[in-house]
């Protein structure tokens, strides 16, 4: 796989959205990309990262299409094999993935409950 290092999703609202591409998981025959928000510091070069974000990866004819972890299982699993994945990087534990809604707006997990 060709690996990207930051992309621009434009969402249903027509805004663009930046992450910044960190791994690849397979978790149960299903392909999940790790990602960083980033944001562009105004009048800089400098790029600030973000929450981190999970996609579901699709492929079709040879184009990838990224989907939102919606289901709160599924988003589970893909956390816990990220933990795993950085036990030996020094990550806060505490750190949570934030899910995107049908709407493509970017919402905190943990403002939901």
């Amino acid at each position: 796989m060709e690996r990207l290092e930051f992309f621009t999703i434009t969402g249903e609202d027509g805004n663009e959205y930046n992450f910044m591409f960190v791994e690849e998981l397979k978790i149960d025959g299903e392909r999940y990309w790790i990602c960083y928000e980033a944001f562009k510091e105004d009048n800089s070069e400098d790029i600030i990262l973000g929450d981190t974000v999970a996609f579901k990866v699709n492929e079709e004819k040879g184009e990838i299409f990224l989907d939102a972890v919606e289901d709160d299982k599924e988003l589970e699993k893909v956390e816990e094999e990220w933990k795993k994945v950085m036990e030996d990087v020094d990550i806060d534990e505490n750190e949570d993935f934030i899910i995107l809604d049908g709407n493509d707006e970017i919402v905190d997990d943990e403002q939901e409950n």
